[in-house]
């Protein structure tokens, strides 16, 4: 089972080449303010990037050309690379932050590629507070600004910012179906880490503005860092103790010291995932974490059936991959041929959905 868990999230976050032959055409639109509109294709994210690009070269001193530079290719690395920042695209940002910097000097745009760039540090903090005071009403500050009010623990800047996304609808539909599945699959008093923007920020959206499970605590994993926040998830959890560093050595010592059931976003850093052999079992839009019950499975299959499983949830999509993969297994293993015929052809199509199938079928778990 942990082989299986592994490898599909290796598997979660492709990279993919950079398309070959793009035109000297107009420049692009810009970007989504944030990913959470649906800005996640990462084809078309490496199109814009090297579009923008090619924009900057002709004409050099638009520090608005720039910003617009920074985000795409800020958007493509991360959709490459599960939230991350490898250090050579980090360079590529640097370089083009610097020219924003040279052209315009504290400006909003200075401040958010500043931002993005020292994330999640407290000195990235202030710079989005920077870039605030410049210009409140941009779009570009809606998720940023619902981090920081968690980062900070202000539950009225939670509510404020959340609502706003809401009502602004910067939340794609398939995210927010996506949230749903989550807490479908939690206990009231759960404790879930999230990856980042794309599985955190809808479930917050639902969660105040919805009342979704307003027990459960959400856990931005990259916030962590930060020893205040740290120490308010550790006494939200109930735990007792000293507070450990941060890292998914965080939530091993809140298994023992809390007092509250934990789970993980199918979406959490391979990282975590590799910290936790054996102790992973998936309910459906997520894993609880811990030692294995014998409702584990039974969970798994009246939540699979339960879920809305989108399929243009974007990077979420390909989630559901892992769960309904071990569902596929756990049904062959008991001999249930009609059960993994069903769950085959509908894994078959989400596979060709979210364009996974080559890969499902070179691990054997879809026949060829």
């Amino acid at each position: 089972m942990d082989r299986v868990i592994i490898l599909l999230a290796a598997l979660l976050f492709p990279v993919l080449c950079l398309p070959q032959g793009i035109p000297e055409t107009v420049a692009p639109p810009p970007p989504p303010a944030n990913a959470l509109q649906g800005g996640w294709d990462r084809q078309l994210n490496q199109a814009n990037a090297a579009q923008w690009q090619l924009a900057n070269t002709h004409a050099p001193g638009d520090a608005a050309a720039q910003w617009n530079w920074f985000q795409s290719a800020y958007l493509a690395s991360n959709s490459r690379n599960n939230g991350t920042l490898p250090q050579q695209d980090r360079q590529a940002l640097i370089s083009i932050a610097d020219n924003i910097r040279t052209l315009a000097p504290n400006s909003f745009e200075h401040h958010m590629a500043e931002y993005y760039l020292q994330f999640p540090a407290p000195s990235a903090f202030d710079q989005l507070e920077a870039a605030y005071r410049l210009a409140p009403g941009r779009a570009e500050l809606l998720s940023p600004m619902l981090t920081k009010a968690l980062m900070e623990g202000d539950r009225p800047a939670m509510v404020t910012w959340s609502r706003e996304l809401a009502q602004s609808g910067k939340v794609a539909p398939g995210l927010a179906r996506a949230a749903q599945d989550l807490f479908f699959c939690l206990p009231p008093q759960a404790v879930v880490f999230t990856n980042g923007e794309m599985d955190m920020q809808p479930a917050l959206v639902r969660q105040l503005q919805y009342q979704d499970k307003p027990g459960v605590l959400l856990v931005d994993r990259r916030l962590l860092t930060h020893p205040p926040y740290r120490a308010r998830v550790w006494q939200l959890a109930g735990a007792t103790g000293p507070v450990p560093g941060a890292g998914p050595a965080f939530a091993a010592a809140l298994l023992s010291a809390g007092t509250r059931p934990v789970y993980f976003a199918l979406g959490m850093e391979r990282s975590w995932l590799e910290h936790f052999p054996g102790q992973l079992h998936a309910v459906g839009a997520a894993f609880r974490v811990g030692m294995a019950s014998p409702q584990d499975a039974t969970e798994l299959s009246n939540n699979w059936h339960a879920m809305h499983k989108p399929m243009d949830a974007g990077p979420l999509s390909r989630n559901y991959l892992l769960p309904g993969a071990m569902l596929l297994e756990q049904a062959r293993a008991a001999g249930q041929q009609a059960r993994a015929r069903q769950l085959e052809q509908e894994l078959r199509r989400m596979a060709s959905a979210t364009g996974a199938l080559s890969q499902l079928q070179q691990l054997g778990i879809i026949t060829r």
